[in-house]
């Protein structure tokens, strides 16, 4: 037994030199390490003891000693946890290589951030709402999204790190020294952006109120027409928004004309409510619901089906037109603007806003009333009425941005500025009545001339000098108004609508025509890109986005 324990004290002494050298050549660099060395060497010595010491004492020594660095290492390890709640890094004095590990308590933490994880969770969130309220090709739900994170990180970084300070636990070199460089770049950076950016702002601007000009000193007065076919999703809004505009405009300024047709839902029903009310606040109106068995479409041509449109239009502004005088208005010739709506989402405000459009040129010149003007029309696709609306070379308009091809046109949009168009209309639209009223036989005589130079591209379709005189198109005779209509040419399905801007062109042979579109006037066919085009995109944040994006 002398022998075994001999050995055993032999051994236990070698360990103990052992130890001693490796302190003296190599000292860890953490605590982690000199527990994992001190485990090791235990373990080696009871395996080369294993097979010498009796078991007796086997037990009461080599597993005495394991048993110890067991619960050394486990009150070292909650040392470590508790150092972990109070230091995100080990200090200074350790191996600085260290603490860039993918174990450090400082990425442990920032992984196991529930604030910064949460704000993630939001900004992904953002990112697909936006993307399934408006499935529009757009980098601004990303752009949304990635800030919505930015700001996360930018904000648990700051926190924490004037926590640490505040706390004083450490010294003020020892918490800096937990961040690299580059995190504090990123955090510098990150924090001047998101200041610009509130300094931007989150809130759309708001409208500004101003009472339509007077045209040659003389009181303005507005002809309101609409036509309505299953338009209940749109209608409740759309007459709260008309009443609003009436009263800005004034009461007794203002005449309101409706033809509904064929309508399958409540739409009947609304506007007999629209007409209640009107009645109950003493504003002339007109308002007709028919019902004719007739359909817009489908029809076998687009001829017909555009014909019926154009009878439809017609009879909603027949109270300044009518040769019949009990249909005509008494005082029809006071009117100086027809104000034409399509079943749209509008604000009011824009519209007080599209009446009050004047162009003015690079010399700041203004060019004075206009023959009609134009809102900017906007659906799922992008610019919607594109087969109406033709810029100033008489090309179509494109549905994305920047609609036009000169660039004129381009930085006038980006400006808000009115542009030239050579036609349009685009769901709301302003025209001076002049042309569209009732004329007595005796009033003016003749026909106006064939119009030059409107064989450009875009007109071609319509007039073309192979055409005496315009035979595409009726003749045009001061004492008639311009009306809706069709083509002559049955292969040229053009709109109506487009058809009025043209005839404008040809009512005025001594003049350029002058239409414009008005792009700070946005409407739509459904509110959600109602509120895409008024809301969203009216955040100085995401028009500072854009302006980056399209600064070309």
């Amino acid at each position: 037994m002398s022998r075994y324990f001999s050995t055993l004290s032999h051994n236990i002494s070698s360990l103990i030199n052992d130890i001693r050298s490796y302190s003296h050549t190599s000292t860890p660099t953490t605590r982690n390490d000199q527990r994992d060395i001190s485990l090791s060497t235990s373990r080696n010595t009871y395996r080369r003891l294993n097979g010498q010491v009796p078991p007796e004492v086997r037990d009461n020594t080599v597993h005495g000693i394991l048993e110890e660095d067991e619960e050394e290492d486990e009150e070292e390890e909650q040392d470590d946890n508790d150092e972990g709640d109070e230091s995100d890094s080990p200090p200074p004095s350790y191996n600085a290589a260290t603490t860039s590990t993918s174990t450090s308590p400082s990425r442990k933490r920032l992984r196991r951030n529930p604030v910064f994880s949460l704000f993630v969770v939001i900004g992904i969130g953002w990112t697909a709402g936006l993307y399934l309220t408006y499935p529009f090709p757009t980098t601004i739900p990303l752009f949304v999204g990635s800030l919505i994170i930015l700001f996360g990180w930018t904000i648990t970084t700051l926190t924490d790190l004037v926590f640490s300070l505040l706390r004083q636990r450490e010294s003020t070199t020892t918490i800096m020294a937990r961040y690299t460089p580059l995190r504090k770049m990123g955090l510098a950076i990150s924090t001047v952006f998101l200041i610009y950016l509130f300094n931007l702002g989150f809130t759309p601007q708001t409208h500004t109120q101003s009472s339509p000009a007077a045209m040659d000193g003389s009181k303005e007065k507005y002809f309101i027409a609409a036509n309505m076919h299953n338009n209940e999703a749109v209608l409740s809004e759309w007459s709260s928004q008309l009443i609003k505009l009436i009263f800005h405009l004034g009461r007794d300024n203002v005449y309101v004309s409706i033809y509904e047709s064929n309508s399958r839902d409540s739409t009947k029903h609304l506007l007999s409510v629209l007409n209640t009310t009107l009645e109950n606040l003493s504003i002339e109106h007109r308002i007709i619901t028919d019902e004719d068995n007739k359909h817009w479409w489908p029809y076998a041509t687009a001829v017909e089906r555009i014909e019926y449109l154009a009878n439809a239009r017609n009879i909603a502004i027949e109270p300044l037109q009518s040769p019949d005088p009990h249909i005509r208005l008494n005082g029809y010739r006071e009117y100086t603007k027809i104000l034409f709506f399509n079943d749209v989402w509008f604000d009011w405000r824009d519209i007080v806003k599209l009446l009050n459009t004047r162009y003015k040129s690079d010399s700041k010149e203004d060019e004075g009333e206009y023959d009609q003007v134009c809102a900017m029309d906007f659906g799922s696709s992008g610019l919607y009425d594109t087969w109406v609306a033709r810029d100033v070379c008489g090309t179509p308009l494109r549905p994305f941005w920047p609609y036009v091809k000169d660039g004129e046109s381009i930085e006038r949009i980006r400006k808000g500025e009115p542009i030239r168009v050579s036609a349009c209309w685009n769901g709301v639209t302003v025209l001076n009545a002049r042309p569209f009223l009732f004329h007595d036989s005796g009033d003016l005589d003749g026909s106006i001339p064939a119009v030059g130079g409107l064989e450009k591209r875009g007109w071609r379709m319509i007039d073309n000098s192979s055409y005496p005189h315009s035979v595409s198109s009726p003749v045009l005779i001061h004492q008639n108004p311009i009306e809706f209509r069709t083509s002559n040419i049955s292969q040229c399905d053009h709109s109506e609508c487009f058809l009025i801007s043209y005839d404008l062109h040809r009512y005025y042979p001594d003049r350029p025509v002058k239409i414009y579109m008005n792009p700070e006037v946005k409407v739509a066919y459904e509110r959600n890109w109602f509120n895409w085009h008024n809301v969203v995109l009216e955040i100085p944040i995401i028009k500072w986005w854009l302006s980056g994006l399209f600064c070309s």
